[in-house]
Parts: structure tokens; sequence; C-alpha cells
């Protein structure tokens, strides 16, 4: 299993997000977005959003 993080959840983001869905051998462990409520309030519940603010 390979545990990936997304950095950014534009349209790059969200298309990796999918394709890790896709994919029995990767592991979404979280996602860093300037904006972690918009990440949310768009369905992703499922992994921990973290701010992009003190983590890059």
């Amino acid at each position: 299993m390979i545990d990936i993080a997304i950095v950014g959840y534009g349209n790059v983001g969200r298309g990796v997000h999918k394709a890790i869905q896709q994919n029995n051998d990767m592991n979404l462990v979280g996602i860093v977005s300037r904006n972690p409520q918009r990440v949310f309030d768009e369905g992703v519940s499922d992994v921990p959003l973290y701010p992009q603010q003190g983590v890059l």
C-alpha cells in the first residue's frame, strides 16, 4: 500500500483524488489546502484536511 498526500485541491488535486480512489494499492492519508473548509464542503470528509499555512 502506498500512502499519498495531496497538496492543493484544484483541478489537478481533484483528479488525483479520483485516481487514488480507483487504485486499490494507494491510500490517501491527507489533503493540504489553502481552504480546507472548501474541500470539506465539496464532500471530502474521509481523510484529514490540513491548512497550507505552517505545513509547507
